[in-house]
C-alpha cells in the first residue's frame, strides 16, 4: 500500500494537467506606426506663471519683513516661503534645486559663516548654471515660479 501512494499521487498530478487551460499564442500582434516622426512642441511657461512669481514675491516681501522685525529667522522666512511655493505652483527639479541652494544659503549667512554679499553670489551662480542647462532641457517644468522670482531678486534673464 505505501508503495503505491506515490504512484497514486504522481497519477493524479498528471490528470490534473490535461485539466489545466494553458493559452497559446497563435500570431504575434503587430502594430502599424506611422513613419512621420512628430515634432516636439515649442515649448510654453504655465498661463498662471507670471502671475505666480508676483504671488511668491509678495511673500517674500512679507517674510522678509518680518526677519527686519525679529519675529522669525532668515532660515524660517526660507522654509516658509519654501512651503507657499509648493502650495501654489507645486514641486519641480529646477524649484527644488534652488530652494536647496537657497536655504543652505540662508543657513550659512544665518550663522555668520557666509556675507550677504557672498550668499547673493551663491545664489546667483547657482541661478547661472540652471541659464545655461535651460536650453538643453528635454522634460522643462511648466512653472519654475520660485527660480524665476530669483531670477528677477537678483536681475537676470528669466527662464522661459
Amino acid at each position: 500500500m505505501k508503495k503505491q501512494i506515490p504512484l497514486l499521487i504522481l497519477l493524479a498530478a498528471l490528470a490534473g494537467c490535461e485539466t489545466v487551460y494553458l493559452p497559446t499564442l497563435k500570431q504575434v500582434p503587430v502594430y502599424q506606426s506611422d513613419s512621420q516622426i512628430e515634432k516636439p512642441r515649442a515649448y510654453r511657461l504655465s498661463q498662471t506663471h507670471w502671475a505666480d512669481v508676483s504671488k511668491i514675491r509678495d511673500e517674500a516681501t512679507r517674510l522678509s519683513y518680518q526677519v527686519s522685525q525679529g519675529e522669525i529667522t532668515k532660515v524660517q522666512a526660507a522654509q516658509y516661503l519654501n512651503r507657499f511655493r509648493i502650495r501654489l505652483v507645486g514641486r519641480n527639479s529646477v524649484d527644488d534645486s534652488m530652494y536647496e541652494v537657497y536655504l543652505r544659503s540662508a543657513v550659512d549667512s544665518q550663522r555668520g559663516a557666509i556675507t550677504t554679499a557672498q550668499s547673493k553670489l551663491y545664489i546667483q551662480n547657482a541661478l547661472k548654471g540652471w541659464q545655461q542647462r535651460w536650453p538643453n532641457m528635454s522634460a522643462k517644468p511648466s512653472n519654475p515660479a520660485f527660480t524665476n522670482f530669483l531670477m528677477e531678486v537678483m536681475h537676470m534673464k528669466p527662464l522661459q
